[in-house]
Order: C-alpha cells, then sequence, then structure tokens
C-alpha cells in the first residue's frame, strides 16, 4: 500500500486497515493529492479514514514554557481505482 503522489509506503495500522480494505489496486491517495494529480473522485465513493500522529508545539498556559506534544491527525484516503482523470 503506497501514496500515489509521493510513492511512500503506509505503515502500522493504515497498512493494515488498507490492506483489509478489499481494493487490489495498492495506490491511494487524498481528495487534495487526487486534484493535484489532475485526477477526480468519483461522484459516491467512499474514502478510508486514517490517521498519523504528529507532534506539534504547543505554549503550556501554567509555565508559558513551549511544549512538544504528539496528537494525531486523521484524514481520508481514496483509491486509484476510486478517481478518474
Amino acid at each position: 500500500m503506497i501514496n500515489a503522489l509521493t510513492n511512500r509506503p503506509y505503515t502500522g495500522e493504515n497498512a493494515d486497515i488498507l490492506m483489509s480494505s478489499g481494493f487490489e489496486d495498492p495506490r491511494f491517495l487524498t481528495f487534495a493529492q487526487a486534484r493535484r494529480l489532475g485526477r477526480r473522485v468519483k461522484k459516491g465513493s467512499k474514502g478510508i479514514g486514517l490517521r498519523r500522529i504528529v507532534e506539534v508545539t504547543k505554549q503550556n498556559p501554567k509555565t508559558n514554557r513551549l511544549e512538544k506534544v504528539k496528537r494525531p491527525r486523521f484524514f481520508t484516503v481514496f483509491n486509484w481505482t476510486q478517481t478518474e482523470g
């Protein structure tokens, strides 16, 4: 399972989710990535929800110090066969 735009493989839980999605084509991309490639998501297509853990820097209101905090970022991908163009 790879990202169709970046050619990077999905890893961990995201790879497991995509492998069990039933698509034969291993390429997936977000709605924005499809548009960037000149493709469009077919009407009625259902996306697959994935998550990525990102590190953000936030200011602690009690100490006024900057701290790095890990947060989940949720996004939806579509299989290449769900796009056209």
